[in-house]
């Protein structure tokens, strides 16, 4: 349950509420999200995100067993000079170049006139051990400092301790800065202590036409492999094994529907480097974007992956009126490897087609079939559905 507030009580602000049900066949995963939102005051706000499941591995848990868990539990009192804000319970904090954090307690910003930014946090990790959080504890901060109308310069520190003993330390620089319109800036930079090395390093430079016809883009990264977040297409889980990268895109508005993408890319990985790349297109089949075609031809040629991929999705609307709609949203995926033998395979194909309904008054309904085969499993099917609820209004309660 979110609430949020407004400036005059007096005035029609706006109210919601969302409510999210969601199922997977095989293995059999629930998730519920709630979320509501209400206006009343211009200092306080309350979130809240809380979500059940049954038959969650993470959890340990069996097919015919439930539990709740709540992501997100927050209250921000917010000085209506801005000169402070404060939340207390639980949130995902994620601030400057360290790594985003889970956390049960207290996180404070203090704002100078000089455009100086003080940063404050800290209380008990949140990590999902069943074991309880005896001595578990974290704490950080984070200075910035505004340079003028074109950017912002930032320093960022945490520590954690499990159990009692130091577990994670790690320290960051960032910045932000754009001395043009065309032209945008930013990199971070953060550092391991406990285990001493390189967590995050990335870099980005890239500029843009005044009509946005055209965008450029070069960028370097290197990644502490802990930092590779969950993907699901095939494309995403085999497409980043280099821990360093360098390359460069363009994007390219070849007409007012049609969007064109190239990357190229210099990767490491054990030590060689190879190279990956890509060519995306973009159709949109109305003015409005509400269908679309896309494809997109892929090469990842490093030492521990050697392979070519073709993905092809679609949106394509199949009824609407003022009241509803209806949507259908295929998608494949067909990678090629290299290494071809009977024990690989020859392909790895994932697809899912997916049917979802909306109507004006916020109901929406949606139910996708799953498939997938790649060198470890010959066969994978899943099921999905999922049954929302959202609904924004005006007035004075």
């Amino acid at each position: 349950m979110t609430i949020l507030a407004p400036f005059s009580p007096a005035a029609a602000q706006p109210h919601s509420v969302g409510v999210e049900a969601w199922g997977q066949l095989d293995p059999n995963i629930g998730l519920i999200v709630v979320e509501a939102s209400t206006r009343k005051y211009p200092y306080v706000e309350a979130e809240a995100l809380v979500w059940g499941g049954a038959g969650s591995p993470q959890y340990g848990l069996r097919d015919n067993e439930f539990t709740f868990e709540a992501l997100v539990a927050t209250v921000k009192v917010r000085d209506p000079r801005g000169i402070s804000d404060a939340r207390l319970g639980r949130f995902i904090l994620g601030t400057g170049a360290v790594r985003a954090q889970h956390v049960d307690g207290g996180h404070l910003i203090l704002r100078a006139p000089s455009k100086t930014h003080f940063e404050f946090f800290g209380g008990v990790p949140v990590d999902g051990n069943l074991d309880g959080r005896r001595y578990d504890w974290i704490a950080g901060g984070r200075v910035s400092q505004g340079l003028g109308k074109i950017g912002v310069l930032g320093g960022s520190y945490y520590n954690r301790y499990n159990a009692g003993q130091r577990s994670d330390e790690e320290v960051g620089v960032d910045f932000s800065l754009r001395p043009a319109n065309w032209l945008d800036m930013a990199a971070k930079f953060s550092w391991e202590i406990v285990n001493p090395g390189l967590a995050e390093v990335l870099a980005t430079v890239s500029s843009q036409t005044n009509n946005r016809k055209f965008r450029a883009e070069v960028f370097a990264s290197k990644r502490n492999v802990t930092r590779f977040l969950q993907q699901t297409s095939l494309f995403t889980v085999l497409g980043d094994p280099g821990i360093f990268a360098t390359g460069a895109n363009l994007f390219w508005r070849a007409a007012p529907r049609l969007d064109l993408t190239v990357e190229g890319a210099g990767r490491q990985a054990e030590d060689q480097w190879g190279w990956s790349g890509y060519l995306r297109g973009l159709l949109r089949t109305d003015g409005e974007g509400k269908g679309s075609v896309l494809g997109e031809l892929r090469r990842m040629q490093v030492a521990t992956a050697r392979w070519t991929g073709i993905r092809l999705a679609s949106v394509i609307l199949l009824f609407e009126d003022v009241h509803q709609n209806v949507g259908l949203m295929p998608e494949v995926e067909v990678i090629i490897p290299d290494d071809r033998n009977s024990v690989t395979g020859k392909a790895w194909p994932w697809g899912r087609l997916a049917l979802r309904y909306r109507h004006q008054s916020g109901w929406s309904f949606a139910a996708a079939a799953e498939a997938s085969a790649n060198q470890v499993q010959r066969l994978d099917v899943r099921g999905l559905a999922r049954v929302s609820f959202q609904r924004t209004w005006h007035g004075k309660q």
